[in-house]
C-alpha cells in the first residue's frame, strides 16, 4: 500500500503564500533491484508523483493574481527511526531525472534509491527492541526549493517547500529480506570489538552462518527462541555442549589446564543457553498450570546472542585448526591393535 506524503508551501520569505498542497509524493514498493551507489548496495523505492489540481495563485506586487507553476531546484528525503530521538535512517538519492513534476494535474513515476549502511540497521533495531513481532515504522520528511514561473516562462519566486511528515510501513518479513539483500549480519558494535583478523578468518563468517536464526529470532522479539537457536549453533559443533566432558576430550594437542578451561568456558555458554532458553521450572507452575519458564529480559537474549558469535568462532577456528577434534581419540587398546 502507497504512502502519500503531501507537500506544502513553508516560509516563503516576503511574500504571503496561500497555505495550500503544492503536489504530493506516493511512496510504493521498496524492494532489492541490485542497485549500488559507489559499490554500496541500495534499495529501489517506487515513487509516483501527482501535482496540484489546479495552479495555486500568486500576487505580485500590483495585487495582480498570477497562475504559477512548480518546478525543482533542490530535493531531499529524510528517513528516520519513528521512536524520539529520531536516528536518520541510510540516505535517499535523487536524480535529477527522479525529481518527479509537480505541474498542476501532472502524474510521473519515477525510482529513488535508499542507501542503508550496518549502523542504520543497528539503529533501527535499538529503536524497536520493546517491541515483538510488529512492522517496522519509519518517520518520512521531504522538502526542497522549487521556483515558481508563470505560464510566460517569468521567474516570479523561489519558495521551500516540505511536508508534514508522515509514517512509512515496512512489514517485519519484508524488512528481513531486504536486510538479506543488503548481505547484513553482525551489528557493526559488535564486530568492532574483534581485529581484522578474526573477522577476515573463515570461522567467523560460519559463526554468522550458523547463528542467522538466531538474530532473526531476536529481530522478531522471540527471545526465549534466540537462546535455542545460540544452543543449536554451539551443538552443531559438538553433542551434549552444556556438559564439560563432551569437550574436553576433543580438545587436541593442549595443555590439559587450558583445555579444561575452554571447556568450561564453551559448557557454561551452552549451559545458559540451555537452562533458560530451552528448559522450564521443574516444579513451580504458572496460572494456567504449565511450568514456568525462566525470566528473560530481551537485552539478556541481545548479549547473549553476541556471546554466541564469539563462541562460536572461536570453536570453529578451534575446530578447522585441528585443535578441536570432530571425535574423540580412540582408546589406546583400540588404536594399537591390529586388524
Amino acid at each position: 500500500m502507497a504512502n502519500d506524503v503531501t507537500l506544502y508551501l513553508v516560509n516563503p520569505g516576503d511574500r504571503t503564500h496561500p497555505q495550500a498542497p503544492v503536489g504530493r509524493f506516493s511512496i510504493g514498493e521498496i524492494e532489492d533491484r541490485g542497485q549500488r551507489i559507489d559499490s554500496m548496495k541500495c534499495l529501489s523505492i517506487d515513487i509516483e508523483a501527482r501535482g496540484p489540481d489546479r495552479t495555486f495563485p500568486f500576487t505580485d506586487g500590483n495585487n495582480q493574481k498570477l497562475p504559477l507553476t512548480v518546478s525543482w531546484l533542490q530535493l531531499e528525503v529524510v528517513i528516520s527511526t519513528l521512536a524520539m530521538p529520531r536516528h536518520k535512517v541510510g540516505r535517499v538519492h535523487i536524480g535529477d531525472a527522479e525529481m518527479l513534476s509537480m505541474e498542476p494535474g501532472s502524474f510521473s513515476r519515477g525510482t529513488w534509491n535508499w542507501e542503508i549502511r550496518p549502523e542504520d540497521v543497528e539503529a533501527v533495531d535499538q529503536a524497536r527492541s520493546n517491541q515483538s513481532n510488529t512492522p517496522i515504522y519509519f518517520h518520512v520528511d521531504i522538502s526542497g526549493i522549487e521556483k515558481l514561473v508563470g505560464d510566460n516562462g517569468q521567474l516570479y519566486d523561489i519558495v521551500a517547500v516540505r511536508s508534514a511528515g508522515q509514517q512509512l510501513k515496512i512489514e517485519l518479513s519484508h524488512w528481513d529480506r531486504l536486510l538479506q539483500a543488503l548481505d547484513y549480519a553482525v551489528a557493526p558494535s559488535q564486530t568492532s570489538l574483534v581485529g581484522r583478523g578474526t573477522l577476515e578468518h573463515p570461522s567467523w563468517a560460519e559463526a554468522t552462518r550458523r547463528l542467522d536464526n538466531a538474530r532473526l529470532s531476536l529481530r522478531h522479539g522471540e527471545d526465549y527462541n534466540a537462546l535455542r537457536e545460540s544452543l543449536s549453533a554451539v551443538e552443531a559443533l559438538v553433542s551434549a555442549p552444556y556438559v564439560a566432558r563432551s569437550w574436553e576430550p576433543l580438545l587436541k594437542e593442549l595443555p590439559p589446564q587450558k583445555a579444561e578451561g575452554l571447556a568450561e568456558l564453551f559448557s557454561g555458554f551452552a549451559t545458559f543457553c540451555n537452562k533458560t532458553g530451552h528448559h522450564r521450572e521443574r516444579s513451580n507452575r504458572d496460572d494456567a498450570g504449565d511450568l514456568a519458564t525462566m525470566p528473560l529480559d530481551h537485552w539478556e537474549a541481545e548479549i547473549a546472542v553476541a556471546m554466541a558469535q564469539y563462541v562460536v568462532t572461536y570453536a570453529s577456528r578451534l575446530r578447522m585448526g585441528g585443535i578441536l577434534a570432530e571425535h574423540p581419540p580412540a582408546p589406546a587398546a583400540q588404536a594399537q591393535a591390529t586388524p
